[in-house]
């Protein structure tokens, strides 16, 4: 890979923020009835339900807790990035030691990448292609 990678063209801006719910539909009726989010994607992909929630270019994910683990990484879970290259940007990260909690980039649907790993506080942060 090209070592001069412009940072500035990979990674493009914030995709969304995460946000540990412990009852879900109390937080929907917040976010769309108090805030006026609109609801966008509801999903259950594994044992813990997501839904999304945008408002101009906002978008929330709400993420269900079912274990007990509401401050495991916090009330605000993680935030995302958008990259337009994720492969790459995995590169970048793994190039400065970055504790990585993904192993490699996961396709989550069509032409659709996530991938996890922390800042430098433990904080969660997760790049998103597609």
């Amino acid at each position: 890979m090209n070592m001069n990678v412009n940072i500035a063209d990979l990674f493009e801006g914030l995709d969304h923020i995460g946000i540990k719910t412990l009852e879900m539909e109390k937080a929907i009726a917040f976010y769309t009835e108090v805030l006026g989010f609109t609801l966008v994607n509801r999903i259950k992909p594994g044992d813990v339900e997501l839904v999304f929630v945008k408002l101009g270019d906002l978008v929330v994910e709400l993420v269900e807790v079912n274990d007990g683990s509401f401050y495991g990484d916090g009330v605000v879970n993680h935030i995302a990035l958008r990259v337009s290259d994720i492969f790459k940007a995995v590169e970048q990260i793994k190039r400065h030691q970055v504790e990585c909690i993904s192993v490699e980039p996961m396709n989550i649907g069509p032409k659709r990448y996530n991938f996890f790993f922390r800042g430098p506080s433990g904080e969660k942060i997760e790049l998103m292609q597609g």
